[in-house]
């Protein structure tokens, strides 16, 4: 690709990644913020009058990423996991790094010459199929690099993070941190949290561990002097909404509810749910799976009919019967389908919500699990129902608050003030940086998440 080339594919995709990953953040200030980091790492490098454009999305996922043409994006869920300036920094010069050492444009250019070019435009805009139902498809795919571009791209982040005055070790401590928090994810989804290691963060990047390993040796080269910008990094996203957004619905333990859509549906026990732009996908350690999704009408009333004849028309359907859900007009049906795991059981819900709209339901099992959790899944396709005037009015979003640890705290005692959940004393420590056992001391500036 051309360098007009890289500029037109990242002018014309970056509205669809903005969409794909719930907008822009609405707070202005920590925009301007992050912008002005990533403009302090460009000036720095080996082409300072290069534009770059840098956004923070209003996602929960831990992610950040770059487009060719210069548009790098971080998350609010990075940030959350963020304890300084000079991390974040660091962050976004290992972006600039890809987008300077032109990675993204080889990856696009390389599809293109082996037919794959509108599989990569499928995984950025989010075609149906393409990306991945929990709202990571463009990121992972973005982010397939091999483990020399990584590493080009780490030790470029390194080099512009030092020339911009922060200190090298965040390089280290950041790597930690998204180490940490993919392990916890390991633990909050039923698998052990040393499965991570053999992988790595977010199957798109080489082996965490491996890169910490590698940046700790470059960092010991580099004389440890530097800004960390701890306080005023705290002070940017003290009250920044952590979890989900409430306009995009939120996931409180085993509920979704979405006040803007007026419904909510609670999953069984066992299921971690990931609230996605176009979907609820939840999944158990067993490999069972469920997805929630709405879909047009199309001028559909019948809800078999639509399922037969609009959903599943290519499909072999079984069982396929007209049923009330809370009042509304719905219809189920099974079929058979294929995961990783082998061949699936497979049963979808069709609801008639009003005339324009219907809600679905697909719950998979593998065979071997499909009798032992009918019962459960049963209980969750009923529980679908429009919610009450106080439920609606319940509904706040979650929000990082930094606190200053007083004498006597401890994580566990200060963990067990956050919002509720299975996980407090492990999200309190990702959060912070602290290893199993340690402990915050008096005077330092801790966050919290809290309802």
């Amino acid at each position: 690709m051309s360098e007009e080339d890289e500029r037109n594919l990242g002018r014309q995709t970056h509205p669809q990644i903005v969409k794909e990953f719930g907008g822009t953040y609405d707070d202005p200030t920590l925009a301007a913020y992050v912008a002005g980091l990533g403009q302090r790492l460009v000036e720095v490098c080996e082409t300072p009058a290069a534009e770059f454009r840098f956004t923070v999305l209003n996602s929960q996922i831990v992610n950040a990423m770059a487009l060719p043409g210069g548009y790098i994006y971080v998350t609010r869920g990075l940030l959350a996991l963020t304890s300084n300036e000079a991390e974040i920094a660091g962050v976004l010069g290992h972006e600039i790094g890809h987008v300077l050492a032109r990675h993204t444009a080889e990856r696009v250019s390389r599809a293109q010459a082996t037919g794959l070019f509108a599989a990569v435009l499928g995984a950025v805009v989010g075609v149906p199929g393409v990306a991945d139902v929990a709202q990571m498809g463009a990121a992972a795919y973005l982010q397939s690099f091999s483990r020399d571009q990584e590493s080009e791209a780490d030790h470029l982040g390194l080099r512009y993070l030092v020339r911009g005055g922060w200190h090298p070790k965040a390089m280290v401590t950041m790597l930690e941190k998204l180490r940490e928090q993919a392990r916890l994810d390991a633990l909050m989804a039923g698998r052990s949290p040393d499965s991570i290691d053999q992988l790595d963060f977010m199957a798109s990047h080489p082996r965490t561990i491996d890169r910490v390993n590698a940046t700790m040796a470059e960092v010991a080269g580099v004389t440890p002097q530097g800004a960390w910008g701890t306080d005023t990094f705290l002070d940017r996203i003290d009250g920044m909404v952590y979890g989900d957004d409430v306009d995009q619905g939120v996931v409180r333990d085993r509920v979704f509810a979405h006040p803007k859509l007026d419904l909510r549906f609670e999953v069984p026990t066992g299921f971690r749910m990931v609230n996605g732009e176009k979907s609820v996908v939840a999944a158990h350690p067993s490999g069972a799976a469920i997805m929630f999704d709405g879909a047009p009408a199309r001028g559909v009333s019948d809800m078999r009919a639509y399922i037969r004849q609009v959903w599943l028309k290519r499909s072999q359907l079984s069982g396929l019967e007209a049923i009330d859900i809370n009042g509304m007009a719905a219809a189920t049906a099974a079929t058979r389908g294929r995961t990783k795991q082998g061949e699936a059981d497979v049963r979808v819900v069709a609801i008639r919500y009003d005339a324009e709209t219907i809600y679905r339901f697909t719950f998979v099992t593998p065979q071997a699990q499909t009798t032992q959790l009918s019962t459960e899944l049963r209980r969750a396709t009923y529980s679908f129902r429009r919610l009450t005037a106080e439920e609606k009015a319940a509904v706040k979003p979650w929000r990082l608050r930094v606190r200053k640890v007083q004498a006597g705290d401890t994580a566990e005692k200060l963990a067990a003030t956050m919002a509720p959940g299975q996980w407090q004393i492990e999200l309190f420590r990702a959060l912070n940086g602290l290893t199993a056992g340690q402990q915050p001391e008096p005077g330092q500036r801790v966050k919290l998440v809290v309802a």
